[in-house]
C-alpha cells in the first residue's frame, strides 16, 4: 500500500494549519480562557517531552532492550515528582527575574556572559543531534509511505514548513515577553493527539491484531522469549544512567525549560503536573509494548521503530495509517517549533546581542522592537538550516537512538551548573566554566566526534551503537560527568567570587528571603530614569520600558522614595531581560541607570519587606511560622494603638542629614495629620506634607525626649501636642538612633481646661452680681422714700409729676432687680442640701409660658449685645405647662441668648406656642446662619460649642436637655429653615400641659408686639 506524495504533504500542511488556528483562536480569544488557563492545558503542553524518541524510537529501544525504554518515562516523572525542591525554586527565579531559559539562569546567577554563551553554544551543539533526528523520522515515515522522492528532499520540505510556523508561533507580536497561550494550547493539544492516536494503536493492536485479550494472551504464551527478552536488559544494562540522563532533561533540555517555566509563572500548576505529566507519560508508555508485539506477530519488514506505520499497512487500512503518520508529525514538529523558538531566543541574548553592543555599543535603534523580531526571525531560519545541514551531514545513516544519547548526554553536562544554582552558595562562574568545558570536551571526542566522523579517539570510550548492555556510551556519559562536576568544585573552592556575583547566588538560593543590596539609584524620579534610558534604547522604546515597570509595580511616576526608585531599577532590569537575556539587560542598567555608590547606608523598606512577609505567609510553618504569628501580632498592636506612633530612620538623628525616611505610620498617625501611611511609608522626612515635617524634624533634634502642650499654629487654628520620642536599635541594620515618636493631641484638653476657667470666673462674677443687685435694693428704697415723700411735702404739679416719674423709674429698677436676684437664687433651696420632696413638687407647678418667656427677654434685654435684637413673643395668653419655673425660665433664656448669637444685627428673634389637650410645643425660631447637619447631633453634648475660646462654654444646651428631660419634655432642632439660603434655625420644644386645664382649645398664634 503506497501513498501520492502530494496526499501526504497536503496532509501535513493540513495538520500544521490547524495547529496554527489553534494558536490564532487562543490569541483572538476564541477559545475561552478557563480552557487555556486550566491546569490540564499546562500539564498537556509539557507532553511536548515525547517526541519522535518516544514515538518511534522507544519502541525500537523496547525491541532491541525490553524495558530499558521506560528509563525514557521514569526519569522525567521522578524530576517532576520533586517539583517542591527541584522545579518550583526555578520557577521562582524565572519568574522573578524574568528570565525564559538556562542560558538565562546560568548567566544571572553567575553573573558572567562567558556562561550564558558557554551554555547557549552547548545547547546548540546538543539539539543538533535531537532535531535531526525529528527530521529523519519525518523525511522516512514519508518516504515508507511514498517511496517517491528521496528522504533528504522530503526532509528540506519539513524544515521549511516548520520554520514558517515557528516564525508565526513565536515572533509574530513584536518583541512579546508575555507567555505565548496560543503556543501553550496548540502544543497541548498536539500532545492530547498523540494520546488519543498511540491509544487507538494499541487498541486496533487488541482487537485487530491479536483478536482480543485472550488473543495477546495466547501469542505471548506462545512467544515467551518476547518476555523473557525484554526483561533481562534491567539486570545488566546502564539503568541508573539512563534515569539520570532524561531526570536532567527535565529542566536542561530547551524545549522542557520552555515549556515548564518560560510558559508558566504560576506554581499551582506545576504542583498539578508533578502528577499530571507521569500519569499522561504512563498512559503513552502503555501502547509501546504493544505496537512492538503487533510488529513482531504481522513480521512486518519495516524497522522497529516504524511498527506504527506497519500496522495501518498490514491491515490495509490507509486512514490507519494516515492516522498513525499524522502521530509521527505531532510528535516531531512540536519539539522542532518549541526547540527552535527557545534556541533562537537564547542565540539573539547572549551571542547576537553581546556581539552587536561590542560592535555598536553607542547606536541607538530607531525600533529596537522591530529590530529584535527580525533578527530572531532570521536566527530560528538559519538555525534549522543549520540542523537540516548536520542532518545532511550524517547521510541518513544513524538511527535515532544514537542520536538521542548523544543529545541527551550532553546536556547532561549543565545539570551541575543547574544544581548548584539552587544549593550551593560557594559554586562562581571559574568553577563552572571550567567544569562544563572539560566535561563537554569528553563528551565531544567520545560521543560526538565518532557520531559524526567515524572516529574513535579513546577506543575505551568509544561507541558502537548497538544494544544498550553492548555499547559503552554511558561510561563515556559517567566520565564527561564526573569530570565536569570534579572541576567544578575543586575551581569553585579555591577561588573567590565577586560581590555582584555572591549577592546573585543569594537571589537565587532556596530559600524564602534574600539579602538586597542598600544602594539607591542616583537617579531621583522616573521621568530621569526615562532620560537616562534613552540613550541605549531610544526615547520611545526608554518611555514603554518605564511605563511598563510603574504598571507592573503599581507605581505611581511621581513617587520619588529611594526604595520605591531601587524597586523600579530593579523591574526595568527583570523586563530587559525578559527582551535582551540578562547579561545585556544588566550592562544596560548597570551602565546607565548606576547606584549612588557614595550613599554608604540606606535603610531597608519594611513596607516592602512586610509585603514579602505576607506573600509567604501561608508557607511558613513550624517555629517560623510562629515566628511570623508573632510579628504579625506587634504590627497588628503599633497599627491599631490608638496612639499617634511614627518612626523615623537613625540617618535623620543627624543634624547635617534632613534625609531620614519614615519607616513607621500606625492608623492614629493617619487619623491625626490626615496623612496616609502608603504616601509616607519609605519618604525623606523633609518630603512630607507640611507642617508635620518641620514638627517633627525639630523634636527629633531636640535635646528634650518630652514636650507636653506644644503649641502649633495649624491652618489659622492653635493646636496643643505632647510629643514624646525614644531611641532605638534598628532591626535591620544593627545601628542605633532610629527615633520613635507619638504624638497627644491635647487641643480638645487645652480647650476644656480654658472654658472650665472661664465658667468658674463667670460664675463668680454672677454671684457678684447677684450680691451688688442685693445691695442696690437700700438706696433705691431710700429714693423711693424720699419721692413720696417730696410728692406729699409740695403741691406743686411739676414737683408732683417729678414725684410719679421718680417713683415709676424706682419700682422698675426694682423689678429688675428682683429678677436678677430671683434668677441667681433659682434651684439653691436650701444651700447644698439634697433636693427634698418640696423641690419635687415644685416640677408639677403650673408655669405660664407667655409671663416666663417675657421674663426671660427682660433679662436678655438688659445686656447691651442684644439691645439691637427685635425679640417676639408671639406666645397665646394662659397657656400653662407643669414645671419648675425658674428651671424652664433658664432654658428660655439658654434658647433665645443662643439665639440672638446667631443672628444679625437687627435680626429677630420669634417665640410661639402651639398646643393639644396634653401637650405644649413652644417653638424659638431665629433668622440666623443656621446649624450645618453634621454638628446637629452634637449641640447637645457638653462641652461643645462653635463659639471661640472664652466665648462660650458649651454647657447652656446640654443643660437645657437636662432641664427638659427632667419635665418628661422633648426638644429638637430644625436646620436650616430656608433650604435655598441655608439661614434660619428652630429649637421645638414639647412640654406636658397643666392638667388643671381641663378644656383644650386651639389657641391661635397671636402678634404680641415688638419687645425692643
Amino acid at each position: 500500500m503506497s501513498f501520492e506524495l502530494e496526499h501526504i504533504l497536503l496532509v501535513s500542511v493540513i495538520y500544521l494549519a490547524i495547529l496554527f488556528l489553534c494558536a490564532w483562536a487562543t490569541d483572538r480569544e476564541i477559545i475561552p480562557r478557563k480552557v487555556v488557563h486550566h491546569p490540564a492545558t499546562y500539564v498537556l503542553s509539557l507532553g511536548i517531552y515525547a517526541s519522535s524518541w518516544a514515538y518511534y524510537g522507544s519502541i525500537g529501544v523496547a525491541h532491541d532492550d525490553g524495558y530499558v525504554f521506560l528509563g525514557f518515562y521514569f526519569g522525567l516523572s521522578g524530576a517532576f515528582l520533586l517539583a517542591p525542591v527541584l522545579l518550583i525554586p526555578i520557577l521562582r527565579i524565572t519568574s522573578t527575574y524574568q528570565l525564559s531559559s538556562l542560558a538565562d539562569v546560568l548567566a544571572f546567577r553567575f553573573r558572567s556572559p562567558v556562561a550564558g554563551t558557554l551554555s547557549t553554544l552547548l545547547l546548540l551543539f546538543i539539539t543538533f543531534p535531537l532535531l535531526a533526528l525529528q527530521i529523519q523520522a519525518v523525511a522516512d515515515s514519508v518516504y515508507l509511505l511514498s517511496d517517491e522522492a528521496s528522504p533528504e528532499i522530503l526532509a528540506f520540505g519539513f524544515c521549511i514548513m516548520v520554520t514558517l510556523l515557528t516564525m508565526m508561533f513565536g515572533t509574530r507580536h513584536l518583541a512579546s515577553r508575555h507567555q505565548h497561550d496560543g503556543l501553550v494550547v496548540a502544543i497541548a493539544f498536539e500532545s492530547l493527539l498523540k494520546l488519543l492516536i498511540m491509544a487507538l494503536l494499541g487498541g486496533v493492536v487488541i482487537f485487530q491484531v491479536f483478536g482480543g485479550f485472550s488473543g495477546l494472551n495466547s501469542w505471548l504464551e506462545a512467544n515467551s522469549e518476547v518476555i523473557i527478552g525484554m526483561n533481562s536488559h534491567l539486570e545488566d544494562g546502564p539503568w541508573r544512567t539512563t534515569l539520570l540522563m532524561f531526570f536532567a532533561s527535565a529542566v536542561v533540555m530547551p524545549h522542557m525549560f520552555h515549556m515548564t517555566f518560560a510558559e508558566n509563572r504560576d506554581i499551582k500548576m506545576l504542583f498539578t503536573a508533578s502528577w499530571g505529566l507521569p500519569f499522561f507519560l504512563l498512559l503513552l508508555s502503555v501502547s509501546t509494548p504493544l505496537i512492538l508485539w503487533a510488529g513482531l506477530k504481522i513480521g512486518s519488514q519495516y524497522p522497529p521503530e516504524y511498527f506504527p506505520l506497519a500496522i495501518g499497512h498490514a491491515l490495509d487500512s490507509r486512514w490507519l495509517t494516515i492516522i498513525a503518520y499524522i502521530g509521527g508529525l505531532s510528535a516531531a514538529s512540536g519539539l522542532f517549533i518549541v526547540t527552535s523558538l527557545s534556541l533562537s531566543s537564547m542565540l539573539l541574548n547572549h551571542v547576537i546581542l553581546p556581539l552587536h553592543q561590542a560592535k555598536e555599543p553607542a547606536q541607538v535603534q530607531k525600533n529596537i522592537y522591530r529590530w529584535l523580531t527580525n533578527i530572531k526571525r532570521l536566527i530560528i531560519t538559519t538555525l534549522i538550516l543549520t540542523t537540516y545541514g548536520f542532518y545532511r551531514l550524517l547521510h541518513n545513516e544513524v538511527d535515532m537512538y544514537s542520536l538521542s544519547i548523544v543529545a541527551y548526554v550532553g546536556a547532561l553536562q549543565l545539570l551541575p551548573g543547574t544544581l548548584s544554582t539552587l544549593y550551593w552558595g560557594k559554586a562562581n562562574h571559574k568553577g563552572l566554566i571550567l567544569g562544563i568545558l572539560t566535561g563537554t570536551t569528553v563528551w565531544f571526542f567520545t560521543l560526538m566526534l565518532p557520531l559524526t566522523m567515524g572516529l574513535e579517539i579513546f577506543p575505551i570510550r568509544s561507541v558502537n551503537f548497538g544494544t544498550i548492555t553492548n555499547d559503552g556510551w554511558y561510561i563515556a556519559a559517567a566520565s564527561s560527568l564526573v569530570v565536569n562536576v570534579l572541576v567544578f568544585y575543586l575551581v569553585s573552592s579555591f577561588t573567590r567570587m565577586s560581590d555582584e556575583e555572591s549577592s546573585a547566588a543569594a537571589a537565587c538560593l532556596v530559600r524564602e528571603v534574600s539579602q538586597q543590596p542598600y544602594k539607591i539609584p542616583k537617579a531621583r524620579s522616573s521621568y530621569e530614569f526615562q532620560e537616562m534610558l534613552s540613550a541605549p534604547l531610544g526615547p520611545v522604546a526608554a518611555q514603554t520600558e518605564i511605563n511598563k515597570a510603574l504598571t507592573d509595580l503599581n507605581m505611581r511616576p511621581d513617587d520619588n522614595r529611594p526604595h520605591s526608585l531601587r524597586r523600579l531599577r530593579d523591574r526595568i532590569e527583570k523586563n530587559l531581560s525578559g527582551l535582551m537575556g540578562p547579561t545585556i539587560a544588566h550592562e544596560i542598567v548597570d551602565s546607565f541607570l548606576p547606584l549612588d555608590v557614595e550613599n554608604d547606608y540606606v535603610p531597608k523598606d519594611i513596607h516592602f519587606m512586610e509585603s514579602r512577609l505576607e506573600a509567604y505567609h501561608s508557607k511558613l510553618t513550624g517555629l517560623a511560622g510562629e515566628l511570623d504569628s508573632l510579628r504579625r501580632y506587634h504590627r497588628d498592636t503599633l497599627n491599631s494603638l490608638p496612639m499617634a506612633v511614627c518612626s523615623i530612620d537613625n540617618s535623620a538623628t543627624d543634624p547635617l542629614n534632613s534625609s531620614g525616611e519614615v519607616m513607621l505610620w500606625n492608623q492614629a498617625m493617619t487619623a491625626l495629620t490626615g496623612i496616609c501611611a502608603e504616601d509616607v511609608l519609605g519618604m525623606p522626612l523633609k518630603t512630607i506634607p507640611a507642617p508635620w515635617n518641620q514638627i517633627l524634624s525639630d523634636f527629633i533634634h531636640l535635646p528634650e525626649s518630652h514636650l507636653t502642650k506644644h503649641r502649633i499654629e495649624m491652618n489659622g487654628a492653635t493646636h496643643y501636642f505632647n510629643l514624646h520620642k525614644a531611641s532605638i536599635q534598628a532591626p535591620v541594620s544593627g545601628t542605633g538612633g532610629n527615633q520613635v515618636m507619638l504624638l497627644e493631641d491635647q487641643t480638645e484638653t487645652q480647650m476644656l481646661e480654658e472654658q472650665l476657667f472661664h465658667s468658674e470666673r463667670l460664675a463668680s462674677i454672677g454671684q457678684l452680681a447677684a450680691g451688688v443687685a442685693h445691695e442696690i435694693g437700700n438706696p433705691i428704697t431710700g429714693i423711693d422714700c424720699l419721692a413720696q415723700e417730696m410728692g406729699a411735702l409740695s403741691s406743686d404739679p411739676d414737683i408732683q409729676q417729678s414725684s410719679r416719674q421718680i417713683l415709676e423709674q424706682t419700682k422698675r429698677v426694682s423689678r429688675i432687680v428682683q429678677t436678677l436676684v430671683s434668677y441667681a437664687h433659682s434651684g439653691q433651696k436650701g444651700g447644698n442640701q439634697r433636693r427634698d420632696n418640696s423641690e419635687t413638687s415644685s416640677l408639677a407647678e403650673p408655669v405660664e409660658v407667655s409671663s416666663t418667656i417675657q421674663e426671660a427677654i427682660s433679662l436678655l434685654q438688659l445686656s447691651h449685645k442684644n439691645s439691637n435684637i427685635v425679640f417676639r413673643n408671639l406666645c397665646s395668653d394662659g397657656l400653662c405647662v407643669s414645671g419648675n419655673s425658674q428651671k424652664l425660665q433658664q432654658v428660655f433664656i439658654n434658647l433665645l441668648k443662643n439665639a440672638a448669637d446667631a443672628s444679625d444685627l437687627d435680626g429677630v428673634v420669634s417665640v410661639s406656642t402651639t398646643a393639644n389637650q396634653h401637650t405644649v410645643t413652644i417653638r424659638v425660631e431665629d433668622q440666623g446662619h443656621g446649624i450645618p447637619k453634621t454638628i446637629q447631633e452634637k449641640l447637645f453634648e457638653p462641652f461643645f460649642t462653635t463659639k471661640e475660646a472664652g466665648k462660650g462654654t458649651g454647657l447652656g444646651l446640654a443643660l437645657t436637655w437636662n432641664i427638659v428631660e427632667e419635665h418628661f419634655g422633648s426638644i429638637q432642632v430644625v436646620s436650616p429653615l430656608d433650604s435655598v439660603t441655608g439661614r434660619g434655625s428652630c429649637f421645638i420644644i414639647s412640654l406636658p400641659r397643666h392638667e388643671s386645664e381641663s378644656v383644650f382649645v386651639e389657641q391661635p398664634l397671636e402678634f404680641q408686639g415688638d419687645m425692643a
